[in-house]
């Protein structure tokens, strides 16, 4: 973004530049058979025209590789926001599944009457007790 600006600056300021007068530069249009038109204002040489030219293309093209870029960062930075916004729903219902799973197990848990060591003792009450009953039928 920084270089985006860096380079709109230093095209406007190129380009923002009042006119190059004659004064300034201290040089007369040189008389020739080519110009049709007499100069008004500063006469640039070919070779001036050609490098002016070729550096207004080459600061155009930068400017487009520029918005292109730009384009491509904004499409990627909506693509991360809504990429956020599916991680924070995700995380709701991980949450939320937390949520059951801790109540399934409250559900699933074994009540008193499911413990072991009550079945066994019981087992091991019936079991003397039989004996003791068989026991005494033989006496």
């Amino acid at each position: 973004m920084n270089k985006l600006i860096s380079i709109l600056i230093i095209i406007s300021l190129l380009f923002a530049q009042g006119p190059i007068l004659i004064d300034d530069i201290q040089e007369e249009c040189p008389p020739c058979e080519e110009c049709q038109e007499p100069c008004i204002g500063t006469c640039l040489s070919e070779e001036e025209t050609k490098n002016l030219f070729n550096n207004i293309q080459e600061c155009e093209f930068n400017l487009e590789k520029c918005l292109k870029t730009t384009e491509n960062l904004n499409e990627q930075i909506y693509m991360y926001i809504q990429t956020i916004e599916n991680d924070s729903l995700i995380i709701v219902d991980y949450k939320k599944q937390l949520e059951l799973k801790d109540e399934m197990i409250n559900l699933i848990s074994p009540k008193w009457y499911e413990n072991k060591w009550i079945w066994f003792g019981l087992g091991v009450m019936f079991t003397s007790g039989s004996v003791h009953l068989a026991g005494q039928i033989g006496n």
